[in-house]
């Protein structure tokens, strides 16, 4: 082709009206191959990290083979929780926290009972709950003398006393200092009878890392185990003290194979894994403590396995 004609040919196209949305496409075309290409290799990055784990053995699901690299907020499920995100994947990311998730509802004068006689006796239940669930000397070991002290004895048998209690073993695991998640509710009604009758669904979520140290998912960050307590009961106001009625308690995410030491004992990410690992080819199913509209099995201390914590 001579000088002249080459030249001419690209003022032709300089000058094409098409030719602005002709690169406006490929430059389009091109950028969706490249993030496309990029997508493709962090899929078979991972992927290729857990066939690593199934083929060679090497490495069990439950320990990150990348994890400085990829933002904790997305590692799969099987690893890990840490306390940069104590609370990753759960439902109870967002509740409240400690007592501030442990509240009454507005007294309304009912039956015989006026607004400020039920107020109290919601007051006394919440104090229940926060003495036995939520307050830092109980998870660490210590009896709540004071919160039993408002249950009737006659309404309640030892092992319920006991179950209504959440304690960790402090030499063995700890509470995060991102502190517990707790939600529920409180209603009350008056009986046929006309006695003052509360009812109780909470859950309790604590966030626990070892007493041992050394342990770190990544630098700088020790692994979150989680465990879930959910509680449902009726109480009912008789002469100044709280009779204990109907009783059901799960928790999940315990070592329910451990002594009954009136301690719970979290499973953390490797114990988690060994216990799904146990439960295969099992008829146990997973029970979903989130669920509102549940009603548990009657009875306390039931160790069930978790759908989520």
């Amino acid at each position: 082709m001579e000088p002249r004609d080459y030249v001419a040919r690209l003022r032709a196209q300089a000058s094409d009206p098409g030719r602005e949305e002709a690169l406006r496409r490929d430059r389009r075309a091109r950028r969706l191959k490249i993030g496309l290409v990029t997508a493709a290799g962090g899929v078979v990055l991972g992927g290729f990290g857990f066939w690593l784990t199934d083929v060679t053995g090497e490495r069990p699901p439950y320990e990150p083979y990348g994890a400085k690299v990829i933002h904790e907020e997305v590692w799969p499920l099987e690893w890990p929780y840490t306390v940069d995100m104590p609370f990753r994947n759960s439902p109870a990311s967002g509740w409240a926290e400690g007592a501030d998730g442990v509240y009454a509802p507005v007294p309304m004068a009912s039956g015989d009972f006026t607004a400020k006689e039920i107020a109290a006796v919601l007051e006394d239940v919440r104090t229940l709950l926060v003495g036995t669930n939520v307050s830092e000397d109980t998870l660490a070991g210590a009896e709540p003398t004071a919160a039993l002290a408002l249950l009737d004895p006659r309404g309640a048998g030892e092992a319920v006393r006991k179950d209504l209690v959440t304690r960790f073993d402090p030499e063995e695991a700890y509470l995060d200092e991102s502190g517990i998640r707790s939600r529920g509710t409180m209603t009350y009604r008056v009986s046929e009878a006309g006695k003052l009758m509360v009812r109780v669904d909470w859950v309790f979520v604590y966030p626990l890392v070892r007493a041992e140290a050394g342990h770190e998912v990544v630098p700088g960050a020790p692994e979150v185990a989680r465990i879930a307590v959910r509680r449902q009961f009726t109480v009912t106001s008789t002469d100044g003290k709280l009779m204990l009625g109907a009783y059901a308690s799960e928790v999940a995410n315990h070592d329910c194979s451990a002594p009954k030491d009136g301690y719970l004992h979290p499973l953390f990410a490797e114990g988690r894994w060994k216990a799904a690992q146990a439960a295969k080819g099992t008829q146990v199913a997973q029970a979903d403590l989130y669920d509102e509209n549940r009603v548990l099995a009657s009875g306390p201390g039931h160790c069930v396995t978790p759908s989520g914590t």
